[in-house]
């Protein structure tokens, strides 16, 4: 192993594209993109929201996320309909079989997790996790 192979650095960015890979393809796996697991799961989280809100809640432009809501819908994972206190807005939702899916994805998500992270035992997951979330607050705080 060369020296910069032990280096912090590198092997964070190592686990880090190694961690996008396996989560890509596990979306791949479920015929989801980065964007529409984002929709799905903030509408999970958050209920029904007009389509800009919506954008502004997973960090997407509002005029494209529409191509996103297209497919989604296409699969009827979520619909939109016009919001009742003003017409000219869309309100997105979760369908049922949105919900469902959102819920498998989070228990598989659970089970890849675990795959990926065999080599630790359950307490250096939480020590891990610990040290790496003060690593991503304390860049937050500077940004």
């Amino acid at each position: 192993m060369n020296a910069y192979e032990r280096g912090t650095g590198f092997l964070l960015a190592r686990m880090g594209s190694l961690a996008a890979r396996s989560w890509t393809a596990f979306l791949a796996a479920h015929d989801l993109t980065q964007g529409q697991y984002a929709v799905l799961v903030t509408l999970d989280e958050h209920g029904p929201q007009g389509q800009r809100r919506l954008a502004g809640l997973v960090a997407v432009d509002a005029r494209n996320i529409v191509t996103v809501l297209d497919s989604l819908a296409e699969r009827g994972l979520v619909e939109r309909r016009p919001d009742d206190t003003d017409r000219r807005r869309r309100i997105v939702a979760l369908t049922a079989h949105g919900k469902a899916l959102v819920k498998t994805i989070a228990d598989a998500a659970a089970e890849e997790q675990d795959g990926f992270l065999r080599a630790l035992g359950r307490t250096e997951r939480a020590q891990l996790n610990r040290l790496l979330r003060r690593l991503y607050d304390s860049h937050l705080d500077g940004a």
